[in-house]
């Protein structure tokens, strides 16, 4: 029987959501059983239908992330990325140096591999370097997480909430595009400005000490002398055609998604990993929250619940909103959320509200959308937000407050910095 025989749909969707709000931020289950739990009861209650729920399982991003996550399984097992770690150890003389250095180099690469994989690299990696040099782990962990934060969104491929905006916005009316590098600047400006923060002022505000005993299973270098040196340098190539190929896209008229399903045939083909061992480098977690939390758009634009909260902005901000008061608004309600739940959960969750409100008063949607992309990256203050900033916890030991105290102050600083290129760089009316 459908819900609307029983309570009005927005609000059956509103009470789903908040109760997927709630395990979001407790954790009480895994982050894609939560996204599982809302997709399927909106089926249930008949709010979307079966190709509403399943269409994205088969969708372009979804090879995108899949494709992606095979290639970055072979740098890594390869040892490729790994050489990353021996560069760091001769550039870093100081802590302070180090720090610098591993923000700019885990953003760098979470543009291009799995954000996951890439901190759990670089993690390991430092782990190792700590070990050696005697530097503080406390003071290297966070770092990380915040170069991952904003690196995911160098390319397009960096990070699922990217691929679903570029989506979406190739299938509005005025169709626009995102180009391959689109917000690269600003994440680049952000990656640098976060670099120098904390290993000047930021370094302070990170505690002194680690708050836990290490497991020695922490940081255990692994040995790659018995992989061949041809091995490492197919999955560089291999690696640099699929982003070379995805760049130029329109070029050489491949899609994305067909480019990322090359590229894991090729790492298999070529023995860079068992075929068991690539299907266990998908990243089922990241396909499930993303695929699952797509249809909640849908939801709310066919509930009436989107149409609510527009009205409800229209009647605060006024039939007459600045777009810089529309962007400023996207910020205030955004970032509190997306540093206690998942960042990309909450930009899809927005996305249609954000569309709506751009309709109403006559905005550039892209303008908006990009601007909702930064503010669901700035989720620094809370161990909650990202994976990297949760997987930072334990190798830093940290508790709650070491990520509060430098991180609401370099959130305030990327915030500032954001408007004010989001304002600049995207023209406002259409």
């Amino acid at each position: 029987m459908a819900i609307s025989a029983i309570m009005h749909p927005a609000l059956f969707l509103a009470i789903i959501l908040a109760i997927g709000l709630v395990l979001f931020i407790t954790g009480k289950i895994p982050i894609p059983a939560t996204a599982a739990f809302i997709c399927l009861s909106l089926y249930l209650a008949g709010i979307i239908d079966s190709k509403t729920v399943l269409k994205n399982f088969s969708s372009q991003n979804v090879m995108i992330i899949a494709g992606l996550g095979i290639v970055g399984d072979a740098m890594f097992r390869t040892g490729a990325a790994a050489q990353i770690g021996i560069f760091l150890k001769k550039v870093a003389k100081t802590e302070r140096a180090l720090v610098f250095w591993l923000v700019m180099f885990s953003g760098v690469i979470s543009g291009f591999l799995s954000n996951n994989g890439c901190a759990a690299l670089m993690i390991s990696l430092t782990l190792g370097i700590a070990v050696a040099t005697g530097y503080r782990r406390c003071k290297l962990m966070y770092p990380i997480a915040v170069g991952v934060c904003f690196g995911g969104g160098i390319t397009t491929v960096g990070s699922n909430s990217t691929l679903y905006l570029k989506e979406i916005l190739e299938k509005l009316p005025n169709a626009q595009t995102m180009s391959f590098f689109e917000l690269a600047p600003i994440c680049l400006i952000l990656t640098f400005v976060s670099a120098v923060f904390l290993s000047t002022i930021g370094f302070k505000l990170m505690p002194e000490e680690p708050r836990n005993v290490l497991d020695p299973s922490y940081g255990a270098e692994k040995d790659y002398s018995k992989v061949p040196s041809w091995k490492r340098k197919a999955a560089f190539i291999i690696f640099v055609c699929t982003i070379l190929a995805m760049c130029f896209e329109d070029v050489i008229k491949i899609p994305v998604g067909i480019s990322g399903m090359i590229a894991a045939l090729a790492c298999v083909a070529c023995g860079l990993q068992t075929e068991k061992e690539a299907c266990h480098a998908v990243p089922l977690s990241a396909v499930v929250m993303y695929a699952c939390m797509v249809p909640v758009s849908a939801a709310m634009k066919s509930t009436g619940a989107t149409q609510i909260i527009v009205d409800f902005m229209k009647s605060t901000l006024g039939t007459n909103a600045s777009p810089l008061l529309v962007i400023c608004v996207i910020y205030a309600i955004v970032i509190p959320l997306t540093n206690v739940m998942s960042n990309s959960a909450t930009i899809i969750m927005f996305t249609p509200v954000v569309l709506a409100v751009c309709s109403a008063i006559g905005m550039n949607p892209k303008s908006a959308l990009m601007t909702l992309r930064m503010a669901g990256t700035i989720a620094l203050a809370t161990p909650l937000g990202l994976p990297a900033t949760t997987m930072a916890m334990e190798p830093g030991g940290y508790n709650f407050m070491d990520y509060v105290r430098p991180g609401v102050p370099l959130s305030i600083i990327t915030i500032v910095i954001t408007v004010v290129y989001m304002y600049m760089a995207y023209p406002v009316y259409m």
